[in-house]
């Protein structure tokens, strides 16, 4: 039903969008022109000669003025929605599995039990949300799950402790996803279900109405309402939507003897030190000793207070009661879920204490969940096309005044990073703030005349405390109130844009902001008058006197004002507007305050952010890094390697203060400062990728290199060899920054080829290069590009997982600046050589590459020899590590004071 009255009834358009979906869900493939049958069809149906009476039976109206034909422009509005929650693309998530985890049994759920046993609550989850996900996702959502659960563990075998940890992306479905999960480990026979949600009332009571909907039924709601609904089974929730664990809650519901119990037991808490204590406090008052039944704790937000950030003598309390929690039962699985997982990764995967336990280092599993195609994420908005982005000018906002400039009145921009009484000081709202807020009523009378009549919101995120907070909401009130004013004065007369400032502004934005959208200004206008007295401004704290809350049977247009209370897991309906000022040094804190990620079908086209040119500087910098650790996790599973393995480096910022997490909870992590002078030695690439894409990607980057050399001029001197000098900086940059390493290095530290150092040098001040292809000895193997010609260099290889290592670990053979020197230096030393090079020499090498069982590829190589020069310029790379990345760089480290002098011999 319609959650609106406004304007025409849109009843009869929801209700058959809702039989279409219906059908469409279920569906197992969807296949080309299903959804356009669909319509069709329906057009069919709802015929203008079709009696009212029939049209009620079939699409289940009450009343008959609600009965109408929809407009062309509906029936495709209706079409576009369908396909964009329909037609989505999914790809099962990656899984990286402990070294104990690989010696138990991971199919017991998926190839056993899941065949034997009732999937009563898992059936119900996934009948209830095909209204809601398309077939694809559910799909998905389901092998992964099915992955997760075959690495629990059985709840029927002996006592287990399993530590893992899902990572998906920012508001991306993380809860659908441990929901199914929750729902599985049900019908497996897990009689304790516990969910650490965020750590403040607003996203606790979130989780528990969606778990309520979905798992539990709760009045005959959600699952509740499926014909197949069983009340005998209903899961016994300790907590409720509007109220935490309470022990006299719980001893309320007479769950004191978990082994009589046969129902599941759910209980939702926010992760504050109280609402553990009172559970601990309750399970210790009536189990002495550990208890026997299998426990499933789902942390969500892991990296937020569960992190250990003081001594393992001393845990933090919470995380000291997460732990204790765990060791009250024999059978125990710990799931944490995160978007930003750098502090779960950089847990002492050794941390133990005699009271609490191991720490949550996920040593038994990771898992990295993909994201849907559509998903409005990082990639869409922070990718090449900034059309979701607007710039805030520094006029409008600066990090921090500098100096003693001084302003004119009313023109002080917004600064950013501010004191507690900053709102004293603060008397304006930014232009850029009042245009963002002109598009967000701009937007509503879109989505009206698109019909999609549902909730609406706006984000100000601006500041971290709560008297700021207030006195933007009075500010944006101000305004907004000669808007609307002026609005509901002149907007449905002709050339209202004439007669209103206000309104002349609104068209402004329009024109600049939405260039291709289907309406005329009047037309959204005209929508704007009808629906411009129910926008409302609510500031989002502990102190807020207005509870923000999105009803079912009235839709919610929203301005909200708020800071950390919105900055993690809490879903904004129908968010289409973000005005973004907030600043952290923290990679994770800055991803999590981005509550615009998600999913907006039917109006992604009309939803912008407003950022300064820094901050999306800093968030794309952001996204480079997560993609970064997520293709790490894929090269891992290929190369079957543990979380304990997981070494990995991320990458600070280079502009700024910006941290990949906050310091203490990084406690066992190390900064590194790799300072490297690149001047004086030689680097190669010793290990090399032995994927046949790789292979066959650097083969053909080998020859459009020596093309682009042939064609472009440059002087050629062949003796054997080919030798290119004076050549443009530019060939070199693309060959180095297209050719295919072996990647699981993160930093080349352990190969020896520190790419990030090298392509830094090559993007600097060495305008010209001197290119060598060398030529070959004592092979038949020839390679040859237009008039170039050589014989194939031989090197012996040891085979490697993913990559072959040449022997002795080096590729040249002794002093190839050879080449390049004048008669008298030939015969001075590689060291010495560099001292007299003039310009770098980049050294290409079409290999043989034979391994120690005899088999042979073909394969290109290449290094670098870098000039000494008297003064000399350090190339620095800021890096934050775990100590399992420091166990393996160490002796990387240990020869690499002897690199220059391994080639003089």
């Amino acid at each position: 039903m319609s959650i609106t009255n406004e304007g025409k009834s849109i009843i009869m358009y929801e209700l058959i969008k809702e039989k279409i979906a219906d059908n469409l869900s279920k569906q197992d493939v969807l296949k080309e022109g299903m959804i356009e049958n669909q319509i069709e069809e329906w057009k069919k149906v709802v015929d203008i000669n079709t009696p009212p009476f029939l049209l009620k039976t079939i699409l289940g109206i009450e009343k008959e003025e609600d009965i109408r034909q929809l407009s062309d422009d509906e029936w495709r509005y209706l079409q576009k929605e369908l396909e964009e929650s329909f037609i989505v693309r999914i790809e099962k998530g990656i899984l990286v599995k402990g070294e104990e985890q690989q010696k138990r049994d991971t199919t017991w759920w998926s190839m056993k039990k899941q065949i034997e046993s009732d999937k009563y609550y898992s059936d119900n989850y996934k009948t209830y949300m095909k209204r809601s996900l398309p077939p694809e996702v559910i799909k998905t959502v389901d092998e992964d799950t099915d992955s997760i659960m075959d690495n629990l563990a059985d709840p029927d075998s002996g006592g287990f402790s399993i530590y893992g940890m899902v990572v998906g992306h920012v508001q991306s479905g993380k809860t659908s996803n441990y929901a199914s999960l929750l729902c599985k480990a049900a019908d497996s026979g897990y009689r304790f279900i516990v969910v650490i949600a965020g750590g403040l009332n607003n996203l606790r009571n979130q989780t528990q109405q969606r778990l309520d909907e979905v798992f539990v039924g709760a009045d005959y709601q959600g699952v509740g309402k499926l014909p197949g609904f069983k009340q005998e089974k209903m899961p016994l929730s300790l907590t409720n939507e509007k109220s935490d664990f309470k022990i006299e809650t719980a001893k309320a519901s007479g769950t004191t003897n978990f082994e009589n119990m046969q129902l599941p037991i759910l209980v939702v808490i926010k992760k504050h030190t109280k609402s553990l204590e009172n559970l601990l406090n309750w399970l210790d008052k009536h189990y002495k000793n550990k208890i026997d039944k299998a426990m499933l704790v789902i942390d969500d937000e892991s990296d937020y207070a569960s992190i250990n950030t003081k001594d393992e003598e001393d845990p933090t309390v919470i995380n000291e009661k997460i732990r204790m929690l765990l060791g009250k039962f024999n059978k125990s699985a710990y799931v944490a879920y995160t978007a930003t997982p750098y502090a779960n990764i950089f847990i002492d995967d050794e941390a133990h204490n005699e009271d609490a336990g191991s720490d949550l280092f996920p040593r038994d599993f990771i898992y990295a969940l993909d994201a849907p195609s559509n998903y409005f994420g990082a990639k869409k908005i922070f990718g090449k096309d900034k059309k979701f982005v607007v710039s805030i000018p520094d006029t409008d906002a600066v990090n921090e005044l500098v100096g003693e400039r001084v302003y004119p009145p009313g023109e002080m921009p917004f600064i950013i990073k501010h004191k507690k009484n900053y709102e004293n000081e603060l008397d304006r709202l930014p232009e850029s703030l009042k245009d963002a807020i002109r598009l967000f009523v701009i937007n509503i009378g879109i989505r009206n005349l698109r019909n999609q009549k549902k909730h609406n919101s706006m984000l100000i995120h601006i500041s971290r405390f709560t008297d700021v907070h207030k006195k933007v909401k009075d500010l944006v009130e101000k305004y907004f109130q000669e808007v609307k004013d002026e609005i509901l004065a002149y907007g449905n007369m002709p050339n209202a844009s004439k007669l209103s400032h206000h309104i002349q502004q609104i068209s402004k934005t329009f024109t600049l902001r939405l260039t291709e959208i289907e309406f005329t200004f009047e037309q959204i206008l005209y929508e704007i008058c009808q629906v411009v007295e129910t926008i409302l401004i609510l500031d989002v704290h502990q102190r807020a006197k207005k509870k923000l809350e999105y009803r079912k049977d009235t839709r919610s247009n929203v301005i909200v004002i708020g800071g950390l209370s919105l900055s993690r897991g809490y879903t904004l309906e129908g968010l289409s507007v973000s005005y973004f000022l907030r600043t952290t040094i923290y990679y994770d804190t800055l991803m999590q305050m981005g509550r615009w990620f998600g999913y907006r079908i039917g109006y992604e086209d009309i939803c912008r952010i407003y950022l300064t040119d820094d901050l999306y500087k800093k968030f794309s910098f952001i996204i480079e890094a997560t993609n970064d650790l997520v293709d790490r996790l894929k090269e891992m599973k290929e190369e079957n390697l543990t979380p304990k393995d997981f070494g990995l480096a991320v990458k600070a910022h280079p502009d700024s203060i910006l941290q990949v997490t906050a310091r203490n909870k990084a406690k066992y992590t190390d900064d590194m400062y790799l300072q490297m002078n690149l001047d004086g030695s030689i680097k190669e690439t010793r290990w090399i990728s032995n994927q046949s894409e790789d292979l066959e990607a650097n083969e053909v980057l080998l020859r459009n290199t020596i093309c682009s050399l042939q064609t472009s001029g440059y002087e050629h001197v062949e003796d054997r060899s080919h030798l290119w000098k004076n050549v443009d900086n530019k060939v070199v940059k693309e060959f180095v920054e297209s050719y295919r390493l072996y990647k699981n290095d993160p930093l080349g530290l352990q190969s020896r080829m520190p790419i990030d150092f090298i392509k830094e040098y090559v993007n600097g001040q060495q305008p010209q290069w001197d290119i060598v292809l060398f030529n070959g000895s004592g092979t038949d193997d020839i390679f040859e590009e237009g008039s170039i010609k050589v014989s194939r260099q031989y090197r012996s290889v040891k085979r490697k997982p993913k990559y072959y290592e040449v022997s002795n670990r080096q590729l040249s053979r002794a002093k190839p600046e050879r080449i390049v020197m004048m008669q008298g230096d030939k015969n001075l030393s590689s060291k010495e050589m560099r001292k007299k090079l003039v310009k770098p020499l980049l050294m290409l090498h079409v290999l043989v590459l034979g391994d120690e069982n005899g088999q042979k590829c073909n394969a290109v190589g290449f290094g670098i020899s870098f000039p000494s020069h008297e003064i000399t310029k350090n190339r620095t790379l800021k890096v934050k590590i775990n100590r399992v990345y420091k166990r393996q760089i160490e002796e990387a480290f240990k020869n690499e004071m002897d690199e220059s002098s391994d080639m003089d011999d």
